[in-house]
């Protein structure tokens, strides 16, 4: 019996779907056909000025789930992605997806570590 690689739930053989060598349910398997496009320097511009002319600053008008990972990031001064999913409990996509608008706003990055890659906010 195998697991989803992203969910975790136990699968049985045929409702196994096999993505870029990983197995994952129906659901994950779906959301793995998403692409989330993180650095995208025409999207920020768009993000960046929307924001100034909504005159939103800081956290204004994120989302729940955006706001939450915002200030995990903020108090652990960096997380991991399974650090992510363990605390706020959202899946892998749902964190990249967030990642996403945070990056295009300028808000967090990704940094590399010396025992991986961590979200920090903007200014870390």
């Amino acid at each position: 019996m195998k697991t989803c690689f992203s969910c975790g739930i136990s699968l049985e053989d045929d409702d196994v779907y096999e993505v870029k060598g990983k197995s994952f349910c129906d659901d994950c398997a779906m959301g793995q056909h998403k692409v989330t496009q993180t650095c995208d320097p025409g999207a920020v511009h768009s993000a960046r000025l929307d924001r100034k002319n909504s005159g939103l600053t800081g956290i204004e008008g994120l989302t729940d789930q955006q706001k939450n990972l915002y200030l995990f990031m903020k108090e652990h001064n960096g997380v991991t992605m399974e650090q992510c999913v363990e605390k706020l409990s959202l899946t892998p996509e749902e964190i990249s997806t967030n990642m996403s608008v945070l990056r295009h706003l300028e808000l967090s990055k990704g940094q590399k570590r010396e025992d991986g890659v961590y979200f920090v906010i903007w200014e870390a």
